[in-house]
């Protein structure tokens, strides 16, 4: 079917294969369509459809190389499932085949609660926001399993039940690959479930996400990692979206949660579940700095792996009562000549590129480039203080930084808990060293040097 607006003459080949797969769905008249400028391919759309207007999002795959726990059909049947119980999210018109995309409803209203026109607001969003999660909590979770997601029964598989399957995901993308950093992550959260929590609901885990507009809440938004687990894990993923987009005090949230449910949120278990769902975005992360797909924003993945296991870090040392101390920055030992990533990026920006998309290529282009030109000047210097940090640990010295991360590798699948604090020290310092070099990397980097808020002491 055609729409009597013309099909812009502009189209990509992925945009082209959007629109008109709109029009064969939902047949009416397409008067709007943009491409969102991001990392994920998604587009917001303004139609007609039997006279009445509709605002649609259509959400794609992330990157080719890019592995989720959750298919898109799946998040899909997340929608259906929360439209039959009442929990606000968008409407969902149907699946795109050609490529795999999600149609559903724009819902009005805008993220960010620092974007509250009031104080009174913010407050009643930020209740709002509590309620709905409690009720989406009580949504019996065989609902769920008709999707074919996992629902656990014991304290071990609630608590591990996303973390384990990201860990698969990161396994076969790694292929063999040794990177200590997530074997480090992966023993500690296999090693501390916290036993005494044995509630399992539907969780998003990537919280904190939704839209308002006024006073009032409109709508829970994305639900691709959302998985049955400990309700308390949602506190954890508020921490990480509250780096960005700040929630006000999630220790109020939490009092707010239990004066409802009964549920006791104590502060071991949101340390432990914010050290597991950061560990799941270096799972699905960390393998793309190793073998990153043509169109992948190389930097802000690489901003995100870093960011995010550094405060898995954090949170184990605060289980583990282990004091962490900032490094002394890098000193500049270039690897190479420093002129020429510099070069690479003053060539970047007088690239003749035109239009929006074309600016957000060049800005992942310009961002890459700043990195490289810092990874050049201070990379002799970070690779010394980690072989000098390996042999400090391990007792032996290495040349090679490759044959270093083979014998953590090693290391790690011996040690024992008196060894967490020494091992907790070591990952926290390599994390440090690799922010700093993604430090004034452009528009891509991401969240060096934020720490996440504090969680207050909560008993059980």
């Amino acid at each position: 079917m055609s729409s009597r607006h013309p099909k812009p003459l502009d189209l990509n080949p992925l945009d082209a294969r959007i629109y008109d797969n709109l029009l064969n769905m939902l047949g009416g008249d397409i008067v709007g369509f943009r491409r969102q400028t991001r990392w994920r391919p998604a587009w917001d759309v303004d139609m007609l459809i039997d006279g009445e207007p509709h605002r649609l999002n259509v959400r794609a795959e992330k990157g080719k190389k890019y592995a989720n726990p959750m298919n898109l059909h799946q998040e899909a049947g997340i929608h259906d499932i929360l439209e039959k119980y009442d929990v606000p999210a968008p409407h969902v018109y149907g699946m795109m085949d050609d490529p795999t995309a999600i149609v559903m409803e724009l819902i009005p209203g805008q993220i960010n609660l620092e974007t509250a026109r009031d104080d009174a607001a913010r407050e009643s969003i930020r209740a709002q926001y509590v309620e709905v999660l409690a009720n989406l909590h009580d949504i019996p979770v065989d609902e769920f399993a008709s999707l074919g997601l996992t629902v656990p029964s014991t304290p071990r598989d609630i608590a591990l039940n996303l973390y384990r399957d990201c860990e698969a995901i990161y396994r076969k993308r790694m292929a063999g690959r040794p990177f200590a950093l997530m074997d480090f992550i992966w023993h500690w959260v296999q090693s501390n479930i916290p036993e005494h929590r044995n509630r399992a609901a539907f969780i998003t885990a990537d919280s904190g996400q939704f839209l308002f507009q006024g006073d009032k809440l409109t709508g829970l938004i994305d639900f691709e990692v959302g998985y049955v687990g400990d309700p308390i894990a949602e506190f954890a993923g508020m921490r990480l979206r509250d780096s960005t987009e700040p929630l006000g005090d999630i220790n109020t949230l939490m009092d707010h949660y239990e004066q409802l449910t009964g549920d006791r949120m104590d502060k071991n278990s949101v340390e432990y579940h914010t050290a597991g769902f950061c560990a799941v975005n270096g799972f699905l992360l960390w393998p793309l700095a190793f073998d990153p797909d043509i169109a992948d924003d190389f930097v802000a993945y690489l901003s995100f792996s870093v960011g995010t296991t550094r405060w898995a870090i954090e949170a184990i040392a605060e289980v583990e009562g282990v004091t962490l101390d900032d490094i002394e920055p890098p000193a500049a030992a270039p690897l190479g000549y420093p002129a020429a990533p510099r070069h690479l990026v003053k060539n970047l920006a007088q690239l003749p590129m035109e239009g929006e998309f074309a600016e957000y290529d060049k800005s992942k282009a310009v961002s890459l480039a700043l990195y490289l030109e810092r990874a050049n000047l201070y990379g002799r210097s970070v690779i010394e203080q980690n072989l000098a940090d390996v042999a400090q640990l391990t007792g032996k010295q290495f040349d090679d930084p490759d044959d270093a991360e083979k014998a953590m590798v090693d290391h790690i699948a011996g040690a024992g808990p008196e060894q967490m604090p020494a091992l907790t020290r070591y990952f926290h310092r390599w994390l440090q060293r690799q922010d700093f070099l993604l430090r004034e990397c452009g528009a891509s980097s991401w969240g060096t040097g934020i720490k996440l808020q504090a969680i207050r002491h909560r008993d059980r």
